[in-house]
């Protein structure tokens, strides 16, 4: 899954922990996105935090 509304095409994502690596989270697919240099770079820096919703997307949730 991908953040929600990015339109980057799937070749120019990277890897993304939902919850982070240096915290626990295993390397697993319920555990992982697929995120842009911008949308990386906000989720780390600008602390925006992902979540799997009720139906299965993924919710941005802002600081």
């Amino acid at each position: 899954m991908r953040f929600p509304g990015c339109d980057r095409p799937v070749a120019w994502t990277q890897g993304h922990h939902l919850k982070h690596w240096a915290d626990g989270g295993p390397t697993l697919i319920f555990n992982l996105a697929l995120l842009c240099g911008r949308h990386h770079h906000l989720t780390h820096e600008g602390g925006i935090r992902l979540e799997w919703g009720a139906d299965g997307e993924l919710v941005a949730i802002p600081p």
